[in-house]
C-alpha cells in the first residue's frame, strides 16, 4: 500500500472543546482547501485565540534585527525537487507498505565546525511513514537520522550541501537483536533503524573533531518481526562516534558501559568528556537483566580520554539522577554544574528520583562526588524548583580585578514548571543563576530578571558576542504531552544584561517548535533551523486547523537572523590573529584602523546544539592589556576550566553604534600544546610571506615582524633547503628571502625565531616549484611571476 495516498484520519479533540467533528486528511497534511474548510468550523473568537502573537516592535532592522529568506537543501534522495519529501523503496519491504517517504533531513543537532561549516542530522526521521499512531508502528517505521555538511558560502549566500560518511553516523549497523526485551524473544530488530543519531550528545575534542554519544534503537516491544504492530521501543545506545571535519567521515570508537538517550557531554578543563544521565530505555524503563535499574535515569557518571578512546565508570559514589540532556555547565573550578533543568517525558513521572531535579549540584570530576546547593530558582517563590525544556546559557564569563575568573551567571528563561508532567503551560519567566568559587567553595544564589514577552517551551537561547542572548523558535506550551496543539512562537527576543530586560525584535518566516536549533556564525549572524515534531497526538502526522503549528513532517529549511548590530556600518575588522591561543599568556592580533576603537575582545566557543542544549557553550571575555597603532594585546584565560580546548571564535567589539558591535570573526583553536601556540603566534607575527605550498621559484619576498609581536622577538634564522641564507636581529623589522635559482623541486623554508624568554620556535613553510602555462611558455616567460 502506498504511504502517500493513504487517508488518515484523527479523532475529535473534544478535550480541548476545539472540534465537534473528526477531521480527515492526506498523508502530506491538510491543503490550503482542506485547512479553509475546517477553520469554518471554529468560531471566529477561537482562530483569533489560536493565532500565532507577535508583539508590537519599534524602529528597522538596526534595532530589532531581520531574517533572511529560509533555504534547503535542493535535492532529496538524488533527485533535485523542491518538495520536501519523495518517494522510495520502503525499508521494511513487506510490513506495512511497499513505498514510503524520504524527506531532506532538519537540523535537530546543529554544530559550527572550526572551519566555518555547518555540521547537523534530522530527528525522528521516518514519521512522515506512520499510518494510523507512532505509539504502535514507530519501530519499524522510524529511520536512522541522516546528517548532513553544510557549506554555506561567500557572505552566507551560497549554500551547499554534502553527506558524511556514513550518511547516518554509521553506529550498531547490525542491531542489537531482542537483548533486554520486556517479553523474552518478544521484541523486533530492525538494522535500518539500530543507530539513529536522534537521541545522542555531541561534544567537541579538543583537536576539533565531534564527539557523539548514545542515540536510539527503535523497536516493537513487545513485537514480532515481520507484523508492523507492536508497542514502540527507544533504547538509548552505547554507541560513540567521532565526527572529523577533515575527512568529512565518521568514526566508531570505544562503547559507554550504559546505555544513554538523551545524554548530556561537558567537556573538562584536563581534555576529558563527561557523560551524564540518559535512559536505557524511554518508554518501558524495565529491565529484567538488572531490576535495581528499572524506574530509574541512568544514575552513573562517564568519562571518555580523547588519548585512549576509552570511556571508564565512576564509582558508586558518583551515581546521580538527573533528567534527560540535564543542563550542565563547567565552571571555573573545573566542576560541572547542574542548572536543575532538563527534559522530561514519561507522563507517570520520568525516573523514582526526580525529587533530586528541583535542586542545584554540582559535580567536582576529580573527587567523583556531588554537592547539593539548595532549592532551585527560589526568586520565583510561588514556582521553585525544576523547569522542562528550558534553554540554560552561560553569560559570558568576566575577569575580576586579580584577574581571575571566579564568578559564573547562567540565564535561564521559559519552559515549564516542575517535573513530570509539570504544568503543561509554559511559563514566562526568567532567572539569572550565579556561582561564586571564590575561597574553594562554590556559592550559589538565583535572582529574577524581566520576563519574557512570550511564554515559551523549547526556546532556543544563542549567546551573541556583544553579550547579549537571543531567544528563538518554540511553543506555548508542552508539545510532547499534547504534540500538535501548540502555537508556535516565531518571533524572537533579545535579553541585554545591562538592563535585565527581554525586548522582542524580528518575526522569523517559519514555524519551529520541538527539534529546532540555532548558531551563532563567524559571521555573527545566526543561523536557525530544525523543526522536527512528534505527530499529532502521537498518531500520524496531520496538522490541525486554527493556528496550531505544523505537524505535516519535519521542515528542513534554514533561516539566517541578522542582529541588530549586523546593520552597524562601523563594525571592526581583524586583519590577522593567530590561528591557536595558549592559557596564562598575552596574544596579539591586527584590525583594521586605530586599535584605541576596540572596546572588548571576546572569545565564543563553537556551537554544538541539539535540544536547545549545548552544555559547552561558553564566551570568555578576553581582558585588553595593550592597544598600539592596529595591534591589540590581551590577556589569555588562566586554564581550561575557564575555556575548554577546542574551537573557538574570536570576536573584537567595537564602540561605535551604541557598543557592541562585534567583528566578523577569527576561527582559532584553544590548545595546551604550546608548541603549537607558539608557530601560530610566529606566522601571526610574519606577514607578507607567500602561502605555504604556493609557487615560489623565481619568487623573492619579504618578511616583516609585526610591531605587536616585535616585543617578544629576539632574533631569527632562515634556511632555505637546509642551507642558512639569513640572520635576523632584535633591531631589524624586515628582511628580504629570495628562492631564485633553486632546484626544480619542493623547497622548504624554515625560519626559526628566539623569543623573549629564551624559547626557541620553528616555522616551516613548503613550497613547489612554478610551471608556466602553455601560453606563457610560448612567449618565453611568465607574466604572472615575479
Amino acid at each position: 500500500m502506498r504511504a502517500v495516498s493513504r487517508a488518515r484520519r484523527i479523532g475529535a479533540l473534544t478535550g480541548l472543546g476545539l472540534l465537534a467533528v473528526p477531521l480527515a486528511a492526506p498523508a502530506s497534511g491538510p491543503t490550503a482547501k482542506d485547512r479553509s474548510v475546517l477553520e469554518q468550523q471554529l468560531n471566529p473568537a477561537t482562530v483569533k485565540l489560536l493565532a500565532p502573537e507577535v508583539r508590537a516592535t519599534t524602529g528597522g532592522p538596526e534595532v530589532n534585527g531581520e531574517f533572511g529568506k529560509p533555504f534547503a537543501e535542493p535535492t532529496v534522495n538524488g533527485q533535485r525537487s523542491d518538495a520536501k519529501c519523495v518517494e522510495s523503496e520502503a525499508p521494511n519491504k513487506g510490513a506495512l507498505q511497499e513505498k514510503a517517504l524520504t524527506c531532506k533531513p532538519a537540523a535537530g543537532t546543529l554544530a559550527v565546525l572550526p572551519d566555518g561549516k555547518v555540521f547537523f542530522w534530522d530527528a525522528l526521521e521516518g514519521t512522515e511513514n506512520n499510518q494510523y499512531s507512532i505509539v504502535t508502528e514507530g519501530g519499524t517505521t522510524f529511520t536512522n537520522d541522516s546528517a548532513r555538511r553544510l557549506d554555506l558560502g561567500a557572505g552566507n549566500t551560497n549554500p551547499t550541501w554534502d553527506t558524511p560518511d556514513a550518511f547516518d553516523g554509521g553506529a550498531n549497523p547490525n542491531g542489537t537483536g531482542k537483548e533486554g526485551a520486556l517479553i523474552p524473544g518478544a521484541e523486533t530488530s530492525e538494522p535500518y533503524n539500530a543507530g539513529a543519531l536522534f537521541g545522542s550528545h555531541q561534544a567537541f575534542l579538543p583537536d576539533g573533531r565531534l564527539l557523539v554519544q548514545g542515540g536510539t534503537d527503535y523497536s516493537l516491544d513487545p513485537g514480532v518481526d515481520g507484523i508492523p504492530f507492536g508497542a514502540v521501543e527507544l533504547t538509548g545506545l552505547k554507541a560513540t562516534r567521532v565526527y572529523d571535519f577533515k575527512t568529512n567521515k565518521f568514526k566508531q570508537v570505544t562503547d559507554t558501559n550504559s546505555r544513554r538517550w538523551y545524554p548530556t557531554l561537558v567537556s573538562t578543563g584536563d581534555e576529558q568528556v563527561l557523560d551524564f544521565s540518559g535512559v536505557g530505555k524511554l518508554i518501558k524503563p524495565i529491565y529484567p537483566e538488572d531490576p535495581s535499574k528499572s524506574g530509574t535515569n541512568v544514575k552513573q557518571v562517564e568519562k571518555y580520554d580523547p588519548a585512549t578512546n576509552k570511556w571508564s565508570m565512576y564509582p558508586p559514589a558518583a551515581d546521580y539522577d538527573l533528567p534527560l540532556y540535564p543542563r550542565m555547565h563547567l565552571l571555573p573550578n573545573g566542576n560541572a554544574f547542574y542548572n536543575a533543568s532538563g527534559q522530561v517525558f514519561n507522563p507517570f513521572g520520568q525516573s523514582t528520583g526526580q525529587n533530586d531535579w528541583n535542586f542545584y549540584a554540582s559535580f567536582d570530576p576529580k573527587a567523583g562526588r556531588w554537592s547539593r546547593h539548595g532549592l532551585a530558582n527560589t526568586s520565583t517563590p510561588l514556582a521553585p524548583g525544576f523547569r522542562g525544556s528550558a534553554s540554560s546559557t552561560l553569560l559570558p564569563l568576566r575577569p575580576d580585578a586579580d584577574g581571575q575568573y571566579r564568578k559564573v551567571e547562567m540565564l535561564m528563561a521559559g519552559g515549564i514548571v516542575g517535573t513530570t508532567p509539570g504544568t503543561y503551560f509554559a511559563t514566562n519567566q526568567s532567572n539569572i543563576t550565579s556561582v561564586d568559587t571564590s575561597g574553594g567553595k562554590e556559592k550559589v544564589t538565583d535572582k529574577a530578571t524581566g520576563p519574557l514577552n512570550q511564554s515559551r517551551w523549547f526556546g532556543q537561547q544563542i549567546q551573541l558576542p556583544n553579550g547579549k542572548v537571543m531567544m528563538f523558535s518554540g511553543a506555548d506550551v508542552d508539545e510532547v504531552l499534547g504534540p500538535g496543539t501548540e502555537r508556535a512562537r516565531q518571533q524572537a527576543e533579545i535579553f541585554d544584561p545591562a538592563t535585565n530586560k527581554w525586548t522582542p525584535v524580528a518575526t522569523a518566516n517559519n514555524p519551529r517548535t520541538y527539534h529546532n536549533s540555532a548558531a551563532l556564525l563567524p559571521s555573527g549572524e545566526v543561523l536557525v533551523g530544525g523543526h522536527a515534531p512528534i505527530s499529532t497526538l502521537y498518531l500520524n502526522n496531520t496538522t490541525l486547523p486554527g493556528g496550531f503549528a505544523p505537524h505535516d513532517g519535519r521542515d528542513p529549511s534554514f533561516e539566517i537572523y541578522k542582529p541588530p548590530y549586523m546593520f552597524c556600518k562601523d563594525r571592526p575588522e581583524i586583519t590577522s590573529a593567530p590561528d591557536a591561543l595558549g592559557f596564562g599568556r598575552t596574544m596579539d592580533f591586527q584590525v583594521k584602523g586605530d586599535a584605541s576603537k576596540i572596546e572588548s575582545v571576546s572569545l565564543v566557543r563553537n556551537s554544538a546544539i541539539t535540544h536547545i542544549i549545548d552544555a559547552d557553550q561558553r564566551t570568555v571575555m578576553l581582558p585588553v592589556v595593550g592597544r598600539n597603532g592596529s595591534t591589540v594585546t590581551v590577556r589569555t584565560p588562566p586554564d581550561g576550566n575557564v575555556a575548554p580546548a577546542g574551537p573557538y571564535m574570536l570576536f573584537a567589539n567595537g564602540k561605535g553604534c551604541g557598543g557592541g558591535a562585534p567583528s566578523v570573526a577569527k576561527s582559532l583553536m584553544v590548545s595546551t600544546d604550546s608548541k603549537a601556540v607558539d608557530r601560530a603566534e610566529v606566522k601571526s607575527g610574519l606577514k607578507s610571506a607567500p602561502k605555504a605550498r604556493s609557487c615560489a621559484s623565481k619568487r623573492a619576498f619579504t618578511l616583516n615582524i609585526r610591531k605587536g609581536f616585535k616585543k617578544r622577538f629576539r632574533s631569527a634564522t632562515v634556511t632555505v633547503n637546509g642551507k642558512k641564507v639569513k640572520t635576523l636581529k632584535r633591531s631589524q623589522k624586515r628582511f628580504n628571502v629570495s628562492l631564485k635559482g633553486q632546484p626544480k623541486r619542493v623547497t622548504v623554508v624554515k625560519i626559526k625565531m628566539r623569543l623573549r624568554g629564551g624559547r626557541t620556535v620553528t616555522d616551516t613553510r613548503v613550497y613547489r616549484p612554478c610551471i608556466p602555462g602553455p601560453a606563457n611558455k610560448n612567449k618565453g616567460k611568465n607574466k604572472n611571476r615575479k
